[in-house]
């Protein structure tokens, strides 16, 4: 992409998404330049907020805050822009951002000026320059990629939100890719029984949160010693039937439960996205909370790639009808209000695709991505279905 020695970078802000304004910034910004932020009334917070988070001093932004009568006149748009903007000036203006009107407005007013014009291409991760003039027969549109990565931690941080995804990101599973693998093999082909599932739900509701981090010796489990948690007969016998090993012999730590009870199907979501996508960072179990409120969301999987989030919430089973609609409903809601409009999100469970053709129906009128049984064991259904964007 062709650079000149000083320019000015021009981002509309939006309150949609700040992906564009950051991406662009990324890519064409060279010390010396400077930034004009435009932005519609509704969207001065984002502003300010924009202005705190880029690490560039603040002598070298100016921003233009349209009026509530400006905001939707073209002519006003326009006359207000030439009254601010300088002719010595050399521009890169980015026109995704803002709304369609407030654009065309926008590169109206610049087109008079010296001024280079881009578009930031979210979807395909690239910046289309263009020459607005009289000739559409000349194929001198260029599009380059955007070279800029985006760790996963920088991009909740751009969407306000604290986030623990540095640690997470440095994720250690419990067990190996290898066992993970074996255990879905034991569900997924419906080797496990009633007895089976009763250990594992008692377990998960009453030994898996404990605040202890001290292993529990395996037969006081079994026989109810400890503290006023109930009894898990079979305890021992199912761990020789699927073959698991504590660290320490006769013992289960906290983390050992958490993996028996559900953290063994976030690990095998985690190696099998490694496995199939090309990704450029991935977490288990990141927490995200925003503003100064205090609930806490935890991301099962999440992974980045060409600067799209993508975040996978792990249920290996799904007892019925309303407890998928709650879990997609929390999906929903989680990406609408928190991770953006470019965040994918996606259900991966053990249950059977054809047990109920609506799941994916539900999951795709609520814009999420439902992957059960029929997929997750066919290594090119997931492809194909982390490849749509």
């Amino acid at each position: 992409m062709d650079d000149i020695q000083q320019k000015t970078i021009v981002n509309i802000l939006s309150t949609e998404s700040p992906l564009p304004a950051y991406l662009f910034i990324k890519e064409r910004y060279r010390k010396g330049d400077k930034l004009l932020f435009l932005a519609a009334p509704s969207a001065k917070a984002d502003l300010e907020f924009m202005t705190r988070f880029l690490s560039i001093p603040i002598e070298f932004m100016e921003k233009i805050v349209f009026s509530k009568e400006e905001e939707f006149s073209y002519e006003r748009i326009c006359r207000r822009l030439r009254k601010e903007l300088k002719k010595e000036e050399h521009y890169s203006v980015n026109l995704a951002g803002g709304t369609r009107y407030m654009a065309l407005a926008i590169q109206e007013a610049f087109s008079s000026l010296h001024a280079d014009f881009y578009y930031v291409n979210l979807r395909d991760n690239t910046i289309v320059k263009t020459i607005y003039n009289d000739s559409i027969d000349d194929d001198d549109d260029v599009v380059f990629p955007i070279c800029h990565k985006m760790r996963i931690g920088e991009y909740l941080s751009l969407h306000r939100m604290q986030n623990d995804a540095d640690e997470q990101c440095n994720f250690k599973p419990v067990r190996s890719a290898e066992y993970a693998r074996t255990l879905f093999s034991y569900f997924a082909s419906g080797r496990m029984d009633g007895r089976d599932y009763d250990v594992l739900e008692t377990l998960r509701l009453h030994y898996r949160n404990r605040i202890s981090d001290l292993r529990m010796r395996i037969t006081d489990i079994e026989n109810g010693l400890v503290d006023r948690d109930p009894a898990v007969p079979g305890l021992q016998r199912l761990l020789r039937y699927v073959h698991f090993t504590p660290e320490k012999d006769g013992c289960l730590s906290k983390e050992e439960i958490g993996y028996l009870t559900g953290g063994w199907f976030e690990e095998f979501c985690y190696f099998k996205i490694k496995e199939l996508v090309p990704v450029d960072e991935i977490g288990v179990g990141v927490h995200v909370t925003r503003g100064d409120t205090s609930h806490d969301n935890e991301l099962d999987v999440v992974f980045i790639r060409d600067n799209q989030l993508r975040v996978i919430e792990c249920k290996s089973g799904i007892s019925s009808q309303k407890l998928f609609n709650e879990i997609v409903y929390k999906a929903t809601a989680l990406k609408e209000a928190l991770l953006g409009m470019m965040c994918q999100s996606y259900i991966f469970s053990l249950k059977k695709d054809n047990v109920s053709s609506d799941l994916c129906k539900i999951a795709a009128s609520m814009g999420i991505t439902f992957c059960g049984h029929d997929v997750l064991t066919d290594n090119e259904r997931i492809r194909q279905r982390l490849a749509r964007r």
